[in-house]
């Protein structure tokens, strides 16, 4: 499997590409800041993009879409939830909801609906026929000893915390691949989060809530 974590921006937002190796094609997660830099790191592999899946709808993970679609002809897959607040014309958009699944070439994605910090917030599940367990590119849902914030428009903390455990419930040695670099590692596991990570390791909404 192909994948490169890829920093951009003054966000430290992570972008990611990943392809199966014996067709070529690429997803691109979250395309924003420098575009151009990530595209010519997929040309220099021998990648072509073929889908841009968005975990959310904020700007600083999509500025980069209208790019992409561009000079890709790459289709844009987004929730349902979060297409009204995608600031994004003319492009062509596929909507999701949880539980929907994709395959390209041997690599698996299952959408994972985890709203709260918007209402169409997803985290993406990938899996391949020799790694059932797999990665988690989590957006802004979980980041590496915290999760995205909920107090911005369409956030809600109380639909955040569930969202949260979801994901707990997963398996815990999968792999973990947030949307921005605000912990003190770019890759970690839910086992890890589980252990030290406040957000995951409170019991109650109400201990949620009062975390700062």
């Amino acid at each position: 499997m192909y994948l490169k974590q890829i920093e951009v921006g003054l966000m430290q937002n992570f972008n990611y590409l990943i392809g199966d190796p014996v067709t070529k094609e690429c997803v691109y997660i979250d395309p924003a800041w420098e575009v151009d830099r990530v595209l010519k790191i997929a040309e220099h592999d021998g990648y072509r993009i073929t889908k841009i899946l968005l975990t959310h709808h904020h700007f600083d993970h999509v500025e980069g879409v209208p790019e992409v679609v561009s000079r890709t002809g790459a289709s844009v897959c987004i929730h349902a939830d979060d297409r009204d607040a995608l600031e994004v014309e003319d492009v062509p958009v596929i909507l999701l909801k949880g539980g929907d699944s994709f395959s390209l070439g041997s690599l698996h994605f299952k959408v994972i609906h985890t709203p709260g910090h918007t209402p169409g917030s997803v985290c993406y599940h990938l899996t391949t026929d020799d790694d059932p367990v797999g990665h988690l590119f989590t957006g802004d849902t979980l980041f590496q000893g915290n999760c995205g914030r909920s107090d911005l428009p369409g956030g809600d903390p109380k639909i955040l915390y569930q969202s949260l455990n979801r994901l707990k419930g997963f398996e815990p040695s999968i792999k973990v691949y947030p949307g921005h670099d605000y912990g003190s590692k770019p890759v970690s596991t839910i086992s890890y989060e589980k252990s030290y990570n406040p957000t995951l390791k409170v019991r109650t909404f109400q201990e949620f809530d009062l975390l700062p």
